[in-house]
């Protein structure tokens, strides 16, 4: 593993940390919604598998928070000589999130959906399309976020991948994309950083993004639990 090395600074380090918050931010999103929809399936007697299953996944994301909510990157990391040790350690927890997510995502849009419309002949008891739109940018852009805290310094791992992105590297490959070219955020190149200034900066623009994404996100969760409070308090 080749990588551009700097020194773990107070200032990027307090950067990391803010990479941190929002990787908690998303996963609380996740957990706030969740356990509203959790709470509306004890109506649904038929729904009570499909209801354990999503208490197991709230539970892992549960850990995963507490976790991050408990990192103290600059103690953690203070006096550490190369950066890319605090990087390396944060993406891997980051990735066993994400891997989580992913999961956690196709049950919600596929496995969870057609057992819940097959169980109860309703459209409405499930994730919405417009959510999914969201559910689908806001996992794309945390995953190009870890992918590039780490190709920024250069750090190539086979340990420090994400699947999604190898699985969109290999089908791009397959059918001859000009990755140059590509508007598709996992498909494009990350380019290396000459310093520790230009790190920082653009790790703090890529932790605005995020907060953004993660806006957007709890602003469609907000409208999806509002819409099965409604549909559920009606099955009474």
């Amino acid at each position: 593993m080749k990588s551009v090395s700097f020194p773990a600074n107070e200032n990027i380090l307090k950067s990391l940390q803010l990479a941190v918050q929002s990787y908690s931010n998303y996963l609380s999103s996740y957990i706030d919604a969740l356990n509203k929809y959790i709470s509306h399936q004890r109506r649904v007697s038929t729904l009570r598998f499909e209801r354990a299953t999503l208490i197991k996944y709230v539970k892992k994301l549960r850990f995963f928070n507490e976790e991050l909510m408990n990192m103290d990157v600059a103690q953690q990391f203070r006096g550490e000589n190369f950066l890319k040790t605090a990087v390396c350690s944060l993406a891997s927890f980051f990735i066993r999130c994400l891997e989580v997510m992913d999961l956690l995502n196709y049950y919600l849009t596929q496995s969870l959906k057609n057992e819940t419309i097959s169980k109860t002949l309703n459209r409405d008891l499930v994730v919405s399309e417009g959510c999914v739109v969201f559910l689908e940018s806001t996992y794309r852009h945390y995953v190009k976020f870890t992918q590039w805290m780490l190709e920024a310094l250069d750090i190539h791992d086979a340990t420090l991948t994400v699947e999604v992105l190898q699985f969109a590297r290999k089908c791009a490959k397959e059918d001859g994309l000009d990755l140059e070219e590509t508007d598709d955020i996992l498909l494009q190149e990350v380019g290396v950083v000459s310093s520790a200034s230009e790190y920082q900066e653009l790790l703090d623009e890529w932790c605005l993004v995020l907060s953004e994404q993660y806006m957007s996100l709890t602003k469609a969760f907000e409208a999806e639990t509002t819409h099965w409070s409604d549909i559920f308090e009606g099955r009474k």
